[in-house]
């Protein structure tokens, strides 16, 4: 069923409506014209990219032995452990991760990452050099505030995720608040550059952090405890008052993109796609959100994205009303500008296809079950030795049987003297009426053997009947070609012939078939 399905909704129109951001979708939800653009991009040694795709566990990146740039754009199904830990061993080797979603299952990847985060300095000392130290990863961000961003890491930030809520902007959308068109930029960031018209967003969200701050608690006159606690915030626009100095909407150098300062997160879906929503008081607003987060890491970097609807046809092709276009080849050559590469050699994009919305109706949802199940089977070294013996079973009902082809010849059979396979044929044809059959058969078997002498394609009776003439000069036009278009119409257009009408035809085409043969 896992082979057959596939190939059976892969030759019909439904198989490709089935899954959403896909690469190869090219409807109005799929990715293909992001996959086109990227294959499309060159430079001086060649094709600048190699998309490729996973259509199973992430487990395959601990094989992949390349650096490279994993994209991950609608994630709907869940990530085992083993997928986040190939994914933080990925980020260590100097890999670069783009994650666009929001409200599916990308958050699932950062929990682990910032669990080993806490204990990555002590497993790197004692590593013996192996493991770099978190100051060593992240030495190479200075230049896009770096400084602020190790901070943050090894004090204050314990967690990155995607906000469950709809963000909305009253100021600057397309035909819903639903719809933001992200106009405000953080010019130093290079997911930037060349952006005018903004990027388009539909039904996204922002990114949120996790941080680590303190509290007093008052235990009674006159004593108060300090006490630490972690909560989720919005990542927005920076305003605050300190030393007498008041900062209003400061934009930091590792969120590229903006709202406007009317916009909201809006906690009630329906009435978010309805267009009637409005902002709560109990719903953050009246702050700028920044949907985009950059981090660099080591030779990598982690870019996060609140809304993969950035990315589908609908809107990359939107091109006088958007910069989402402009903003893919920003986007993959950022990941991709530090990654340690053979000079000459495309950069490897690998687009997770096997954690996208499938429905059951997907071309490769069944494929990629039995991948999946593969892989995780070949993980494990109790397994593993048994995975081709397994995929060789099943595969062996549907491997093409060795036959011996048998050519048709209008030759006598041995031990009929006088019944030749023309004259057998020809007593079967009139007994079933068979004659279009017979005739088109035969006529196409003249065909192919006068164009193959001739070498022209002899598409009319006119042309076949020179090609006779001029091998048989003997040969007269009123005996030749009066009768090949009789042919040919009646191939076109069947009628009722009478049995002595078809004898005359089929000894006619077996007379030419002879001179040529």
């Amino acid at each position: 069923m896992v082979i057959v399905v596939p190939i059976f909704l892969g030759m019909t129109k439904l198989g490709s409506f089935g899954t959403k951001f896909s690469i190869y979708n090219g409807d109005w939800d799929g990715l293909s014209s992001v996959r086109l653009f990227l294959e499309q991009e060159t430079t001086a040694y060649g094709q600048k990219y190699e998309i490729l795709n996973g259509m199973s566990s992430l487990n395959i990146l601990n094989r992949f032995n390349r650096s490279a740039v994993v994209t991950v754009i609608g994630p709907a199904t869940k990530y085992s452990q083993a997928d986040t830990i190939s994914i933080i061993a990925f980020l260590a080797r100097g890999g670069s991760l783009i994650i666009a979603d929001d409200y599916g299952t990308g958050s699932e990847i950062f929990e682990p990452l910032f669990n080993l985060l806490e204990t990555w300095d002590d497993v790197a000392s004692v590593s013996g050099g192996t493991i770099t130290s978190l100051s060593e990863l992240f030495g190479n961000a200075t230049q896009e505030g770096g400084d602020l961003i190790f901070t943050m890491i090894a004090g204050m930030l314990k967690g990155l995720g995607f906000n469950n809520s709809v963000l909305m902007d009253a100021e600057s959308y397309t035909t819903n608040p639903a719809q933001p068109l992200l106009k405000e930029l953080e010019g130093s960031n290079p997911l930037t550059n060349g952006i005018t018209k903004g990027v388009q967003m539909e039904f996204g969200t922002v990114i949120s952090i996790k941080m680590n701050h303190s509290v007093y608690i008052d235990q009674g006159v006159p004593q108060t405890v300090k006490i630490y606690q972690s909560d989720w915030m919005p990542m927005q626009a920076v305003s605050l008052s300190l030393f007498g100095r008041s900062i209003e909407d400061q934009f930091l150098p590792f969120l590229p993109f903006y709202t406007s300062k009317s916009a909201w997160l809006e906690s009630d879906f329906r009435a978010a796609k309805e267009g009637t929503a409005t902002p709560d008081e109990d719903e953050w607003g009246n702050v700028k959100f920044a949907p985009m987060l950059t981090l660099p890491i080591g030779n990598g970097k982690i870019i996060m994205i609140g809304d993969p609807d950035i990315f589908i046809n609908k809107w990359i092709e939107k091109t006088d009303d958007n910069d989402n276009l402009r903003f893919c080849p920003n986007l993959f050559d950022y990941a991709s500008q530090d990654l340690n590469i053979t000079a000459g050699e495309p950069y490897p994009i690998i687009f997770d296809e096997g954690h996208a919305h499938q429905k059951f109706y997907s071309a490769s949802i069944y494929s990629m079950t039995l991948m999946r199940f593969i892989t995780e089977m070949s993980m494990f070294p109790l397994y593993a030795p048994f995975i081709p013996i397994f995929v060789a079973i099943l595969a062996y009902p549907l491997i093409p049987k060795k036959t011996r082809l048998t050519p048709v010849l209008w030759t006598k059979y041995r031990g009929e003297a006088g019944k030749s396979r023309f004259e057998r044929e020809i007593r079967r044809i009139t007994e079933t009426g068979a004659f279009k059959e017979a005739i088109g058969l035969l006529y196409r078997a003249l065909l192919r053997g006068a164009r193959k002498i001739s070498g022209s394609p002899l598409n009319t009776p006119q042309e076949i009947t020179e090609f006779f003439l001029e091998r048989d000069p003997s040969l007269k036009v009123k005996n030749i070609l009066p009768q090949l278009r009789r042919i040919d119409t009646f191939l076109g257009r069947p009628r009722l012939l009478k049995e002595t009408e078809f004898l005359t035809i089929m000894t006619f085409i077996k007379d030419l078939m002879d001179r040529i043969s």
